[in-house]
């Protein structure tokens, strides 16, 4: 009997501890840093589509972040995210072909809520962003590449966003999420406008 207390002692004193460790882990405030990849679907609408050219909306993207967490629920995050290339080709005509990419550039500043109760690890995000769009103009012609043409728009757009995050240890996370890029490339003329759906995964390390 005495030993069968000493053992139930022992594991009540354990997950104590173990609950209080968790606890530490939740409350901690501070500085982190991450890395994300995925998938970028582009969705460009325009009041002149040009009817029969081949579109690519889907394209990599890379993100960096720096984020500060205000307790276990509230986060301000600020990252840098490239997305990777939206191709459009024209038909091959008499030899020539005109080709048209953009890829874009994206400043972010976010409020995230992560929850720690009912589903612990679900977050929301929403946030203010700036972003480029550089667009590049080229034709191909029977006796090569013809001169190429360049230009760039920025303006002022929002994100929002959802995803799950686990913690692997007290200092590192991974997470997966979906987020929602509104006007890249800010307002554009003649009611056009530039959106993208983006799927990432990636890992974070708090200080």
């Amino acid at each position: 009997m005495k030993t069968i207390r000493v053992l139930t002692a022992g594991l009540l004193l354990a997950a104590c501890s173990s609950f209080a460790s968790a606890q530490a882990v939740k409350s901690d405030s501070g500085v982190y840093v991450g890395i994300e990849g995925g998938m970028t679907t582009y969705l460009v609408k325009t009041s002149d589509p040009i009817r029969d050219w081949a579109e690519s909306r889907n394209a990599g993207a890379l993100r960096a972040l720096i984020g500060y967490r205000f307790n276990p629920n509230v986060a301000l995050e600020m990252s840098y995210l490239s997305l990777g290339d939206y191709e459009l080709s024209s038909p091959k005509v008499n030899g020539r072909r005109g080709k048209l990419s953009a890829n874009t550039d994206v400043f972010d500043l976010s409020v995230i809520y992560k929850f720690t109760q009912f589903v612990p690890g679900f977050y929301l995000k929403a946030g203010a962003m700036n972003s480029t769009v550089s667009l590049h103009y080229n034709e191909e012609t029977p006796s090569g590449p013809g001169q190429g043409r360049s230009a760039s728009r920025s303006g002022y757009g929002y994100s929002v966003g959802l995803g799950y995050e686990y913690d692997l240890t007290p200092h590192l996370s991974a997470n997966a999420g979906f987020t929602r890029l509104q006007r890249l490339g800010g307002s554009w003329d003649d009611g056009d406008s530039v959106n993208a759906n983006l799927y990432s995964a990636g890992l974070k390390y708090r200080f």
